[in-house]
């Protein structure tokens, strides 16, 4: 490979990494079940990789620090071009620089879209489990409405019967919905876009796509978006950096609305970027192709290995490879375990912080942990060592 994903990067310690997943944030020690952070911990519980990102990024980045003022910046046409660019070699959708406004991270876009589309009271539809907008929703005087998915062994799918139960009440006038999804893994067929289109339509329910992680697709596997499949209507596209080329600390997010009349509600963008996120976008959709494509041949040998692992070694684990996302979906139901028995061995035996599902909510009665896959080979054969070793 022409990038290095195996180097281990010290983000503990190392000097300018303010990391939150390495360091105190999230309350990181009390992930622990202690007042203080073991120094051989490994973390696995936020969607942050452990990997450099490309490096024409970081040379558009340093840059701008050469330049040396970093006052109020402007977006060029430069920036909608290159998005333009990469959504259509990439995902063949057509974009116009008009359809694209800025924001300052996919909670922020989410949270606009539901306060300029929808009014104070109504209901928010959110597929479970899910990532975490029960705040986002709730923040805005808005109601969350969950809508359990069915589960076949750690495959979802829509209830559909319960899904258009929601949309046909007058009072929930969005959905939430995740391209592919966080944290089951999940890239939605064509069949079922136009399904969950046509509903939506049918009782003018707006859509809200979160597709922050639609550049991973794994073996190969390619992401459709909704505005493909079903036509702009009624449908607003968040689509990120973050997550792609690890750039989430610089929050830059990208909305996409084709449908006119949502465009002119949306109004015009009112994020102030900084002049390091407007460089790092450019090059990153410029100049990066060969980059992605080569993390995620990286990111399918990391996943298959920690699978097989866990199939051969931990088989009451239940997991399955995701279609999209380096998002693993763990359910330890079959380990004969309290929640507080799963933290005290994973967490307090063997140091390693993985993600309570219970904040995603999904079905009662089962103990779910999410486990984020984005680490060196040598980091994840370790976390996989230790776990074999405090759960076989």
């Amino acid at each position: 490979m022409k990038y290095n994903f195996d180097e281990v990067i010290d983000r503990k310690n190392g000097e300018g990494s303010y990391s939150t997943k390495w360091g105190a944030g999230f309350g990181t020690s009390s992930m622990f079940l202690s007042d203080t952070l073991p120094e051989d911990r490994l973390c696995f519980f936020v969607a942050d990789m452990d990997y450099k990102t490309a490096p024409e990024i970081i040379e558009a980045i340093q840059t701008v620090a050469k330049h040396g003022i970093f006052g109020y910046s402007s977006v060029p046409a430069e920036y909608y071009d290159a998005v333009c660019r990469w959504m259509k070699d990439r995902f063949d959708l057509h974009v116009k620089p008009e359809e694209i406004r800025c924001a300052q991270g996919a909670h922020a876009a989410v949270v606009e879209a539901i306060e300029k589309l929808t009014k104070p009271g109504d209901g928010v539809i959110v597929p479970l489990p899910s990532y975490y907008y029960r705040s986002d929703v709730i923040g805005v005087n808005r109601y969350f409405v969950g809508c359990p998915m069915n589960n076949d062994n750690g495959y979802y799918t829509f209830d559909w019967d319960g899904f258009e139960a929601l949309c046909r009440e007058p009072q929930n006038t969005a959905v939430i919905l995740m391209q592919p999804h966080n944290p089951t893994g999940r890239i939605w067929t064509e069949e079922e876009i136009l399904r969950i289109t046509a509903i939506c339509r049918e009782n003018n329910v707006l859509m809200i796509c979160d597709d922050v992680h639609m550049d991973f697709g794994r073996n190969g596997r390619k992401v459709v978006p909704f505005i493909n499949v079903a036509g702009p209507e009624g449908i607003v596209m968040i689509t990120g950096l973050g997550k792609t080329f690890n750039l989430a600390g610089m929050a830059i997010t990208n909305i996409i609305i084709q449908d006119e009349a949502l465009r002119k509600k949306m109004g015009g963008s009112n994020s102030l970027i900084s002049p390091f996120s407007i460089a790092a976008c450019i090059a990153a959709y410029t100049k990066c192709d060969e980059w992605v494509d080569q993390l995620n041949a990286y990111l399918d040998e990391v996943i298959d290995y920690v699978i097989d692992r866990f199939h051969k070694e931990l088989p009451q684990v239940k997991v399955l490879k995701p279609e999209g996302t380096y998002i693993l979906w763990l359910d330890f139901t079959d380990c004969g375990l309290t929640s507080e028995e799963l933290d005290q061995r994973i967490a307090g035996q063997a140091h390693i912080a993985l993600t309570d599902g219970a904040g995603m909510e999904p079905p009662k009665g089962t103990i779910f942990r999410r486990f984020c896959a984005v680490s060196p080979k040598s980091v994840m054969k370790e976390a996989m060592d230790r776990l074999v070793a405090c759960l076989k």
